[in-house]
């Protein structure tokens, strides 16, 4: 038996627990199936053989009309990344399954200082921003730069609200 010929029995099984997908995943924890010679994810196909994609302008799940977006399948309350249950998935922007991500506290992509790459804190960006003034005004970003250990540009981003603009 094909993993696709597994997962198309799985999503046949009527229950409320999740569908765990038994084979391989990708690095995001998310089962990898193949379908047609392509590999897709196993949540995706088990939504499109149980709740057909939409397509063209459809209604989303918040109830927008939207034109040319593209529909993603998305986790509902499980959040369980290796599920495969179809009573748990739903068809929903890219933007809606981002914030439906960020409101539940289950957004794998980090920012600010809980990043691994993070150079600078919180409180540096607070201070780096307090400090500069403008041109011929207090230090330079080249200096802050220097006293802050990190390059020009990543200064002026920080003051010019392109990076880390929401502290």
């Amino acid at each position: 038996m094909t993993n696709h010929d597994w997962l198309k029995r799985a999503v046949l099984t009527l229950t409320d627990e999740c569908i765990i997908w038994p084979h391989a995943k990708n690095r995001d924890g998310y089962g990898n199936v193949w379908v047609g010679g392509k590999k897709r994810l196993a949540h995706r196909v088990a939504l499109d053989l149980t709740k057909p994609r939409p397509i063209g302008k459809v209604c989303s799940v918040k109830g927008e009309w939207v034109e040319g977006h593209r529909l993603d399948a998305a986790h509902g309350p499980c959040h369980n990344r290796p599920c495969c249950n179809p009573r748990h998935l739903t068809w929903a922007t890219r933007a809606e399954n981002l914030a439906d991500r960020k409101r539940d506290g289950t957004d794998v992509y980090v920012s600010n200082e809980a990043h691994g790459m993070c150079e600078l804190s919180d409180a540096d960006v607070g201070r780096i921003r307090s400090l500069y003034e403008g041109r011929g005004r207090g230090p330079t970003q080249t200096e802050l730069a220097d006293q802050f250990d990190c390059s020009q540009t990543q200064i002026s981003d920080i003051v010019n609200g392109k990076s880390r603009a929401q502290l």
